[in-house]
């Protein structure tokens, strides 16, 4: 009996904690999926930079390989955490004498040191807060290299590419 009586004042003494995790007003499968479905439509980022006297164009993207993951979070305003994890392919262009022979430049492709290194990818994520009203971008992050006999790679955080897709979904 005394149990029965715990019970019923933990639901009116916090009648919100009782539905926040199990809220069924929004679809998490949904979300996750539409974030992938964005993720994947997003268009590759491109830069064209001067290095010494030479003009070059690179390229990151489009995202690939992504998955989306969503896992209870211990907040009861943002009760959902959703991670969305891609791979960027690395490209460049040829060296060119002018920024307007970079700018037009079509053939792009990854760097042979960076093949050799491993490094013509890099792993990313970004993090999301979750709620029935949407998803709040927490943190972008990508996974540095390990190198033969170096350190394991870790989670770093990265920052934002005002030019790349990926970077603003759930920013706005």
């Amino acid at each position: 009996m005394e149990v029965l009586v715990l019970v019923a004042a933990a639901f009116l003494l916090f009648p919100c904690s009782a539905f926040t995790q199990g809220d069924s007003a929004f679809d998490l499968n949904a979300i996750a999926k539409d974030v992938e479905r964005r993720f994947s439509a997003c268009p590759r980022r491109e830069v064209v930079f001067k290095s010494k006297r030479i003009w070059r164009k690179e390229a990151w993207g489009p995202p690939s390989d992504v998955i989306a993951d969503v896992r209870p979070n211990d907040s009861i305003l943002y009760p959902y955490v959703l991670t969305v994890e891609f791979n960027l392919s690395i490209s460049y262009g040829s060296e060119r004498k002018s920024k307007t022979e970079a700018e037009g430049d079509t053939e792009l492709s990854p760097s042979s040191v960076l093949i050799q290194l491993g490094a013509d990818t890099s792993r990313n994520r970004n993090v999301y807060l979750a709620n029935k009203d949407g998803i709040r971008l927490k943190t972008r992050e990508t996974l540095t290299k390990k190198f033969p006999g170096g350190t394991p790679g870790q989670w770093v955080e990265r920052p934002t590419w005002a030019n790349a897709c990926w970077d603003w979904i759930g920013a706005q």
